[in-house]
């Protein structure tokens, strides 16, 4: 049985609970546009991932969403919905509390500039766990989208990719890290990921 030395966790759907769906229906609310109209110019119109890729600044961000919808958008509505549609995990996070007194952890999100501003009033919890190696990919460089951001991420932190484990609730992504040569667990739920853990030998 491979000897996990490090543990790189994602945060949406992992360490934080994140109803998509909602946050729509909070910025409906707040901006007065249409849940679908906000899903389709601005989470399908590729604003959002270039925010994800770190072409936007957060000023350029919200100025490229309010563009888009055709309305005055703020930072704060903004930052609002994204923290009201996340509830922390507390297993989870008191898994990873728990490893990072063991063995190395780092968390690595596909997010932008707002979430890596914000990150301390979204989700509070993260920033004392994870300390320098919390990265997030609009400001870090490093994105799940490509191997090479498992790889380059890595090579950073100097951990050896067969020994690392990676655990993701996106396939897609746990993908390109199968790829880079990481131990991946594609995650369901906290008592899936308490038995691998177990198994590995890392929790009792």
């Amino acid at each position: 049985m491979t000897a996990i030395t490090a543990v790189l966790f994602d945060m949406d759907g992992v360490l934080y609970g994140y109803d998509f769906e909602n946050r729509l229906k909070l910025l409906e609310s707040a901006v007065g546009v249409g849940a679908e109209t906000i899903r389709a110019q601005v989470f399908d119109s590729g604003i959002e991932r270039a925010a994800d890729r770190g072409d936007l600044t957060t000023d350029a961000y919200i100025a490229a969403i309010a563009a888009a919808l055709g309305v005055d958008v703020t930072l704060r509505q903004w930052v609002a919905a994204r923290k009201w549609a996340m509830a922390p995990a507390p297993a989870v996070i008191d898994m990873a509390r728990h490893l990072g007194t063991r063995i190395d952890v780092a968390l690595l999100t596909n997010n932008g500039c707002m979430m890596a501003e914000h990150i301390g009033e979204m989700a509070p919890e993260l920033p004392a766990l994870f300390g320098d190696k919390l990265f997030v990919s609009g400001t870090s460089g490093f994105d799940k989208e490509t191997v090479e951001g498992f790889t380059d991420l890595l090579d950073q932190l100097g951990w050896n990719p067969a020994t690392t484990l990676f655990i993701d609730d996106n396939a897609g992504y746990v993908a390109n890290a199968i790829t880079a040569g990481l131990v991946t667990h594609v995650f369901q739920d906290a008592d899936g990921l308490h038995a691998l853990l177990s198994e590995l030998g890392l929790v009792d």
